[in-house]
């Protein structure tokens, strides 16, 4: 395996679904799994963290206002994502696929895009502030669920732009449920439950 100081696990109980957590700009390791755990206290969890910029500029992809985002790059991240999290799956002999994938932000738009071309297992997925990603058409995901939420106030991704990424969800066959706050760019104690409670519910 690969780049392990980007890779962290935090076991759980092997009869549950496995958490792929991916982080935001610039987030931690300790941060996501600490969230994966008020989120499914009892899931195995796993985050793996973007190989592209080090320190508070780490992110899936190269995210700038300068130019667009290469769909190459974008391709390459989301195959090797995938790839690392069904070799741990299957080292732990957790279920890939009843994965649960959590992401937010940058974190968010890279989970979205390999549940959108199929490269990422599982069967779940919640997106707090997903950004969009154009991603190319590979089949549908029939049985797959997602969550999303935005922010009415979020001054980097709009509200708009969440809804453009669960409708072409939805074009693939993928049930959403999209979920607003009043809030800003940063998580709000009602989403966060909201979340938490979707997934109970769709467990």
């Amino acid at each position: 395996m690969v780049e392990e100081t980007l890779i962290e696990t935090a076991p759980g109980a092997n009869t549950e679904p496995p958490v792929l957590l991916l982080q935001g700009t610039g987030g931690t390791n300790t941060e996501m799994l600490n969230f994966g755990r008020r989120l499914a206290p009892q899931s195995p969890l796993v985050t793996i963290a973007g190989r592209c910029g080090v320190g508070a500029q780490r992110q899936y992809f190269q995210q700038t206002a300068a130019g667009p985002v290469n769909p190459e790059q974008l391709n390459v991240e989301s195959q090797w994502i995938s790839d690392e999290i069904k070799i741990i799956c299957e080292h732990h002999h957790w279920d890939s696929e009843r994965l649960i994938t959590v992401g937010y932000s940058n974190g968010a738009a890279m989970a979205a895009y390999g549940i959108r071309t199929g490269q990422l297992p599982g069967n779940r997925a919640l997106l707090f502030h997903p950004l969009w990603l154009a991603a190319p058409e590979r089949g549908q995901r029939p049985n797959y669920l997602a969550w999303l939420s935005a922010g009415q106030r979020d001054p980097l991704v709009t509200v708009a732009t969440v809804a453009k990424v669960a409708a072409d969800c939805e074009d693939r066959g993928i049930a959403t449920t999209l979920f607003q706050t009043g809030g800003t760019h940063m998580l709000t104690p009602q989403e966060v439950l909201a979340a938490k409670e979707w997934l109970s519910e769709n467990n």
